[in-house]
C-alpha cells in the first residue's frame, strides 16, 4: 500500500499539498544536520559532569555495570523500565564503553531514528509543515534523556504511528508490542487503541468467521514481535524479571512516593509559582511551557475535528489523530510525573500537531504563529547553554566533563578529606565510573518507594563496612542519606564538611 497524501485543493488559504510544495527528500538531510549542529552546540550541557556524577544517565551506566556484574534488574535491585533497552545497552556499550561519551553516542543515534520516523511521516506535508518541525526540533528531542529508554521509545511510537497512516494497524501493533519491552506504558495506551481500532474494522466483515480471521490474521504479527522478545528477555533475565518488567508496579510506587502527577509535582512545569503577570508573560514565552501548552490545546481540537470527520470517512489519517491525541491525554491524565515529564512525549505531542495541520489543512497564519511561539521557547535554554559556554570547562577533576568551577573544587575538597579511604558514595549517578577510589549502592536509583528488600540490605551492608560516605546535598525527602530504613547505620558517622553541592560523612 503507498502511503497516503493530500489531495491538492484550490483555496489559497489553506495549505496545498501540490507535489512542488511537499518537504520530500531534503527534510530529512535537513533534520538530521539541524539535529547534529544543536547537539554540538550544546555539548557543555550535554557532555556534563553533572549529568553522570550526579543525575539519571549516570544511574543508567550503573545499571550497566551491574547487569554484567551479575545483578538481575526488578529482582535485585528496582527497575522501573522494559528490560530490552539494558540488553541494547550491554551490547551498545560492550561496543563504545560504559561511558559519558558513550551513552551521549547512543542518545545521538537514537534520536536519528527518531527523527527518521517524523521524516516518513512528514515527507509528504507541505513544506511549511515542514518548517514548523525544524522549528520544533529543539522541543522534540532532547539531547540527553535521563535513560536510554526514552529516545527508543519516542522511536518506536513514531515508526509505529507512520504505519497507522498507511493503515497497516498490524505493523503499527507489532511496533507497539516492541515497544512494551522497552518501556510498559504508553505502548499498552497506543496498543489499546489501535486494537479498538482493528475491532471496528472487521465488525464490517460480512459473516462471523470472516470477521475472527480477519482479527486473528492481523494480530499475528504482533504475536510473534511479543514471543521474539519476551523469549530473548525470559533467556537472558529469568521469567520473574520480564514478568515484573511488563507490569509497571515500580514505576507507579515510586511516582505515589513522589507524589507525581500532573496536578501535583508535574504542575511546576506548566504552573510555576510565579509573583506578578510579566513573570507568567516571560515564562510562557521564553520557555518550552508556552509551546507546549497551545500544542495540548491544539490537539485536542484537532483530535475533536478528526473524530467528527472520521465517523464518516474513516481515513487512516483521521484515525491516527485520535490515537495521538488519546495517548497524549492519558500521559496528561494518567502518568504525567515531574516537571521535565513533558520531554518524555513531546515528540509524540508536536508530530500531532504537525498531522492536525495537514490534515485539518490549517491557514498558514496560524502555522507562522506556531513557528514564533516555537523558536522563543528555546530562549531560556539558549541563555543556559550560552552561559555554559563562558563558564564551564573541563578538567581532569571533573574526569574530563565540562562543569563548574565550584562543583569541580568540592569533588576535589571531598577526595582529598577521604585520603587514602575509598569513599563509599550515596546517590545516583556514576561516579565510581569516572574516579579511581569510590563504591557506590548497589542500586539503579536511589528514590523514595523504587527499592527492593535486598536492596536496601545490600546498601546497609555497604554503610557498615564503609569509612567515608559522600551525599549530594538535595531536598531531604529525595537525600538517601535520609532514608529511614538507613537510620541505624547514620548512628556511627558524623558529618565533617558539608557544601553547597557535597556533605562529607565520616566514622566516629
Amino acid at each position: 500500500m503507498t502511503e497516503p497524501s493530500l489531495s491538492p485543493i484550490n483555496n489559497s488559504q489553506t495549505l496545498s499539498a501540490h507535489p512542488q510544495q511537499r518537504a520530500g527528500q531534503p527534510l530529512l538531510w535537513l533534520l538530521l544536520i539541524l539535529h547534529a549542529a544543536l547537539f554540538l552546540a550544546q555539548l557543555p550541557t550535554i557532555y556534563e559532569f553533572a549529568t553522570f556524577a550526579v543525575f539519571d544517565p549516570g544511574s543508567a551506566l550503573r545499571a550497566d555495570q551491574l547487569i554484567a556484574q551479575g545483578f538481575t534488574p526488578t529482582i535485585d535491585f528496582g527497575y522501573p523500565y522494559g528490560l530490552l533497552p539494558l540488553m541494547i545497552g550491554r551490547a551498545f556499550f560492550a561496543l563504545v564503553g560504559r561511558t559519558p561519551l558513550g551513552y551521549v553516542l547512543f542518545m545521538f543515534l537514537a534520536e536519528a531514528a527518531l527523527l527518521w520516523g517524523i521524516w516518513r511521516l512528514a515527507r509528504n506535508w507541505h513544506w511549511l509543515i515542514a518548517l514548523f518541525l525544524l522549528a520544533a526540533l529543539p522541543h522534540i528531542i532532547i539531547p540527553v534523556y535521563v535513560n536510554l529508554t526514552h529516545p527508543l521509545e519516542a522511536a518506536l511510537i513514531i515508526h509505529a504511528l507512520v504505519e497507522l497512516v498507511r493503515g497497516q494497524h498490524a505493523k503499527a501493533l507489532a511496533i507497539a508490542t516492541a515497544s512494551l519491552f522497552v518501556k510498559p506504558v504508553m505502548a499498552y495506551v497506543f496498543g489499546f487503541w489501535v486494537l479498538a481500532l482493528l475491532v471496528g474494522q472487521v465488525r464490517t466483515l460480512p459473516n462471523f468467521r470472516a470477521r475472527w480471521s480477519s482479527f486473528f490474521s492481523m494480530l499475528r504479527p504482533a504475536a510473534v514481535t511479543g514471543m521474539v522478545c519476551g523469549s530473548i528477555s525470559v533467556m537472558r533475565f529469568g521469567w520473574s524479571a520480564t514478568a515484573n518488567a511488563l507490569l509497571p508496579l515500580n514505576g507507579a510506587q515510586s511516582y505515589k512516593a513522589h507524589d507525581f502527577g500532573f496536578f501535583a509535582n508535574g504542575r511546576i512545569f506548566w504552573l510555576p509559582k510565579l509573583g506578578s503577570a510579566a513573570q507568567f508573560a516571560r515564562y510562557y514565552a521564553f520557555t518550552p511551557a508556552g509551546f507546549w501548552i497551545v500544542c495540548t490545546l491544539l490537539l485536542a481540537v484537532f483530535g475533536f475535528q478528526s473524530w467528527l470527520k472520521w465517523k464518516q470517512t474513516r481515513e487512516a489519517q483521521l484515525q491516527t489523530m485520535l490515537v495521538i491525541a488519546a495517548c497524549h491525554f492519558c500521559f496528561l491524565f494518567g502518568f504525567f510525573g515531574w516537571q521535565g515529564s513533558w520531554t518524555y512525549y513531546s515528540s509524540l505531542l508536536i508530530t500531532g500537531v504537525a498531522l492536525g495541520c495537514a490534515v485539518q489543512r490549517v491557514r498558514p497564519a496560524l502555522l507562522v504563529l506556531l513557528i514564533l511561539l516555537a523558536l522563543s521557547g528555546h530562549a531560556a535554554r539558549w541563555q543556559n547553554t550560552a552561559n555554559a559556554w563562558r563558564w564551564m570547562s573541563r578538567a581532569p577533576s571533573s574526569a574530563g566533563l565540562w562543569a563548574f568551577a565550584d562543583l569541580r573544587d568540592e569533588w576535589a575538597k571531598a577526595r582529598t578529606l577521604a585520603g587514602e579511604r575509598k569513599i563509599f558514595y550515596l546517590n545516583n549517578g556514576c561516579a565510581e565510573l569516572l574516579f579511581p577510589g569510590i563504591d557506590a549502592p548497589v542500586s539503579f536509583f536511589l528514590a523514595p518507594g523504587s527499592q527492593t528488600p535486598g536492596e536496601f540490605e545490600r546498601i546497609r551492608t555497604q554503610l557498615k563496612n564503609a569509612a567515608v560516605v559522600v551525599t549530594y546535598n538535595q531536598s531531604p525527602v529525595l537525600d538517601p542519606w535520609n532514608f529511614e530504613e538507613f537510620a541505624d547505620e547514620r548512628k556511627a558517622f558524623v558529618e565533617t564538611w558539608h557544601g553547597v553541592y557535597l556533605t562529607v560523612h565520616e566514622r566516629h
